[in-house]
């Protein structure tokens, strides 16, 4: 849960965001990575579209051509020569260097998966197969081109799906192409479903820090082994998982139905396959079954408010204090309700036993009902035990939660939840604590919010010492 004093800063900063930022905001477009939001370079873009009327205008204006600001996460740190050789678009590529693009640029070293480190416009140009800038770059004197050409042979390869060139060349580079360039390599040969352009990559020397398992269709009983010490692993889905990969429902059904073993009821949950999901529950499916770590059914059905769901899952035996990701309980992820809490939920949860007080790593129950402005929430919680005096700041942390709440919440129904904390026993203890100031500034100014703080034991506001009577000269 984030800090109350970021939730103010950052309500704060979002306002003034909100009146600067104008209606050029609203066209913002959707960004591929989470860069820093920034105007658009206008010469990357001509050099991505190949748009030569634009370029030809730029460059006309004086526009610089060896930048490599590109803010959209496409480019990143790529020069427009590079945009525009890796697109081949020749006519661009001419242009640019007629305008003292430089060709020896090189992407420097950064902390992205991409681009490669190292990398030219003319290995680029080559690593898309793009033969005609590729030529202009050399007309223009481009050279020392020779490590990044090694890697930009080996994925053109991959790219046009030629295993047994990619498989060669991998051999003869291995040790000498960058892990980025051979996770950019397998994630093309795993698009492409290629158990030999797999392999290929694997013995181009791909040493990723941790285990890579992928999934690969291929005919029954092929031997899908990789070499002793690889990093990558094999598996291959059953017909039931090809069918809830391609969203088939009736395929899933058909096949189940033919007695072919079930998936995870969290596998199905993911495709929305509800009818089935309540089909394989009352054939007495596991309710708890998940991986390791993952969200559990009865999880993932509160998170998306699917009472149906929830109520079957209930009945067939699913625990409810059993934690998913991050320790996450269904009684928490109830009260993190997107885009707002369901309190039918929270209360069949509560009713079926759920733990009041079992807390995940950002907050215990009662505090996210008082945060997130649920007063039925923080009634029912603390009727049914929830404890207060747990938490870090004690009562005066709930009544702060109310009052700094992670959602919208209305004046009047931050009362109710005010209440809902004072008639349920939450106390200011000690009333004087250190850091309430705030509070007590808030319940001068509220003739709403006032009344309750104080009813709840909060004191008020001294009174500055009166100045001094004017004396006559």
């Amino acid at each position: 849960m984030k800090s109350r004093l970021f939730r103010v800063l950052s309500s704060w900063v979002l306002a003034c965001v909100a009146l600067s930022s104008g209606p050029a905001a609203a066209t913002m477009p959707v960004l591929r990575r989470e860069v820093t939001f920034k105007p658009e370079v206008p010469v990357i873009n001509a050099a991505r579209d190949g748009d030569v009327a634009r370029m030809q205008s730029l460059l006309g204006e004086g526009t610089a051509v060896n930048r490599t600001d590109d803010p959209t996460g496409d480019f990143h740190l790529m020069t427009p020569l590079m945009v525009a050789s890796e697109r081949g678009h020749a006519p661009i590529v001419r242009l640019l260097l007629k305008a003292k693009a430089d060709p020896h640029l090189r992407v420097p070293r950064h902390l992205a998966s991409w681009p490669p480190t190292g990398w030219s416009a003319r290995c680029f140009a080559r690593s898309a197969g793009k033969s005609g800038p590729e030529r202009l770059l050399v007309r223009a004197g481009a050279s020392g081109d020779e490590a990044c050409l090694v890697e930009a042979d080996f994925l053109a390869a991959v790219r046009s799906q030629d295993a047994k060139r990619a498989l060669l060349l991998g051999r003869r580079a291995q040790g000498r192409i960058q892990q980025e360039v051979l996770r950019a390599a397998l994630g093309l040969a795993i698009k492409q479903q290629s158990l030999a352009m797999i392999r290929a990559v694997d013995a181009a020397g791909f040493n990723p820090h941790s285990p890579v398992q992928v999934s690969l269709r291929v005919a029954p009983g092929a031997d899908v082994s990789m070499r002793a010490g690889s990093r990558i692993s094999i598996t291959v889905p059953t017909l039931v998982e090809r069918a809830l990969e391609e969203g088939d429902e009736k395929a899933v059904r058909a096949l189940l139905e033919a007695g072919h073993p079930p998936p995870r009821l969290t596998l199905l949950m993911e495709r929305w396959m509800t009818p089935v999901v309540l089909h394989l529950l009352e054939r007495g499916a596991d309710p708890n079954l998940r991986e390791e770590g993952e969200d559990t059914p009865l999880i993932k059905a509160v998170r998306r408010q699917e009472q149906v769901l929830v109520d079957a899952l209930l009945v067939a035996g699913a625990d409810v204090n059993l934690p998913g990701e991050k320790g996450v309980t269904p009684l928490l992820a109830a009260l993190r309700g997107f885009p707002t809490a369901e309190f039918g939920l929270v209360e069949q949860l509560v009713k079926a036993k759920a733990d009041v007080n079992k807390a995940d790593g950002e907050g215990a129950p009662l505090r996210e009902a008082a945060s997130r402005c649920l007063p039925k929430g923080v009634a029912l919680l603390l009727q049914r035990g929830a404890r207060w005096d747990v938490l870090p700041g004690g009562g005066p942390e709930l009544y702060e939660e109310a009052l700094v709440p992670q959602v919208p919440c209305p004046e009047k129904v931050t009362v109710q939840v005010l209440r809902a904390l004072r008639d349920g026993g939450v106390p200011f203890h000690p009333p004087d604590a250190p850091g309430l100031d705030w509070l007590r500034a808030r319940a001068r100014k509220s003739l709403m919010l006032g009344p309750e703080l104080y009813a709840a034991g909060l004191r008020r506001e001294k009174e500055p010492p009166r100045p001094p009577p004017a004396t006559a000269r």
